[in-house]
Formats: C-alpha cells, structure tokens, sequence
C-alpha cells in the first residue's frame, strides 16, 4: 500500500466529517446572511402579487358634451317679499331627485378638475358638472348632504370676505368639503362687478380669494365664477394670468370640452323645474 493510500485510510473519517461540515456551511451561512439583511417590517412580496401600474387612459373621443349645472340656495323657502332669494333657492326634495336623476340616467358627476383633463384623461360616457355660487350654508347642510350620500362631487363657489357670516359656510365646512372630494372655486373677494373696477382692484379681488382659499384647503384653486357672471376680454385675460384654468359664467347654454375655458355657459336650475324641464335643460332644450 503506497504511503498516499495509508494517509487517506488513517484519515478517512475526519475527511468525511469536514466534508460534511463544509457541505452545511455552504447551505446555512447564505441563508442566514439573507436572513440578517432582511427588513422583518416589509412583508415578503410573491411575483404572483405584484401589480403593474396602468397609465391614465386617454380619451379618444374629439369632443364631449359637459353641462354644467348652476345652483345658488338648496332649501325650502317662498317668501313674497324676498324675489330674489325666491328665485335662487330650489327645494331640498327637488334637488334630491335631480340628483337621482342624473345616476338613474346614466350621468356621472365631475369637477373642473377633471374637465380640463380632457383628452390626456377619459372623462365619464355622460359627465355632468354641479356648481354652487357664493356658499351659501345651505350649499354645506342641504346639497353637500345629498351629494355625500349619492357618491357625487361639485363644485363650490366661495366669496373669500363672506366667510363667518351667519348664512355662508364656514372654514371648517369648506375644509371638510374639500377633503371628500368636493372642489372649491373662487367667487372674488367681495363680489364686484369686475367690468367696472381698476386693473388693481381685478387683480386684488382674483388674487386674494385665490390664496384664501388655498390656505384652507391645502390645494390649489383652480376654478373660477364671474360675480353675476360678467366678464369681458380682459377681465377673461386677468384670470387667466392669476393661475385659473377655468371661469363660469351665467350665460344660458350647454358646454363643451372644446367651449372656452374662460367664458363657460351653464344651466340655471330654478324652484320651478320639475323633472322633465329639469332633463330638457339638460339636453340643451
């Protein structure tokens, strides 16, 4: 027996023991250091778990019909004396069967938001636009409850100065509104009508309402409302540079995506419209 062959018999054993150990070792001390550099926060994420994001689809369509409705008070009141106030207020039930209306027949409410959006994002089969002019409280106790309760947004116009008054929502409303989806919009400081005030004073009334409000809800202010709905070129112009992407008016008509941003008709509802006139304005009749 050559002197190799003894060497290995004599030591058999141990090199069997030392492969063994190296065989475990080579298993054990990756998985532990795996182990050791593993966030044992961050649960562990199958390949079968893992969703791809989409990107926001586009609209393919070159137009669409956006009407946007134009509210002031939602409450039950007639007073013979009060016209105007009369005239501006449709009842509580009557704006919840709208509403109603609107999902029953295939409508899908957005804010402007999501109008200005178009085309880089697919807008609803029918959208639809509720807007609320000078926030009223009424707006908060009354329509915000409806709309809520439906899974609805719209749209609120908020006179900056009036807020605290007794018969305008408050900061708190504004806030809680906001935060459950409701966009808030601008209706000026002191709802002047800005034909007829200094450049100074346009800039002021569209500026300060603007950061206001900003610094109430946290987000910016995008969307406007002419007091009374009047407006010209550059008054139209001064909203546009203040950082506004949209302005309403009150002039009677159904708009458009492809309807100027700055000059935006809308429907007005009144106490008087029952569902059938109600879904006639609708479609531009």
């Amino acid at each position: 027996m050559t002197p190799a062959k003894k060497f290995f018999k004599k030591n058999q054993t141990a090199f069997l023991l030392t492969g063994i150990i190296i065989l475990f070792l080579a298993i054990f001390i990756p998985v532990k250091l795996k182990e050791g550099h593993r966030d044992t926060n961050t649960p562990v994420v199958l390949t079968s778990e893992i969703k791809i994001s989409q990107s926001i689809e586009p609209d393919a369509r070159a137009e669409v019909v956006v009407p946007i409705l134009m509210y002031h008070h939602i409450r039950n009141y007639n007073d013979p004396k009060d016209t105007i106030g009369t005239n501006l207020s449709v009842p509580i039930e009557n704006f919840d069967a709208q509403i109603k209306y609107l999902k029953e027949n295939g409508y899908s409410t957005i804010t402007f938001a999501d109008f200005v959006a178009f085309p880089g994002k697919k807008l609803p089969e029918k959208p639809v636009i509720v807007t609320f002019d000078d926030g009223y409280d009424d707006a908060y106790t009354n329509a915000y409850r409806v709309l809520k309760n439906n899974g609805d947004v719209a749209v609120f116009y908020i006179i900056s100065s009036f807020m605290g008054r007794d018969d305008i929502v408050t900061v708190s409303q504004i806030k809680e509104m906001s935060d459950n989806g409701m966009e808030i919009g601008s209706h000026t400081v002191d709802h002047p009508d800005l034909t007829t005030i200094s450049a100074t004073k346009l800039k002021s009334e569209l500026t300060k309402s603007k950061t206001a409000i900003e610094a109430i809800i946290g987000k910016s202010v995008i969307s406007f409302c002419y007091p009374s709905g009047k407006n010209n070129s550059l008054v139209d112009t001064a909203t546009k540079d203040v950082g506004y992407t949209t302005a309403t008016t009150t002039v009677s008509g159904v708009s458009t995506t492809s309807s100027d941003k700055f000059a935006l008709p809308r429907i007005r509802i009144t106490a008087t419209d029952n569902l059938t006139t109600f879904a006639n304005k609708l479609a531009g009749k």
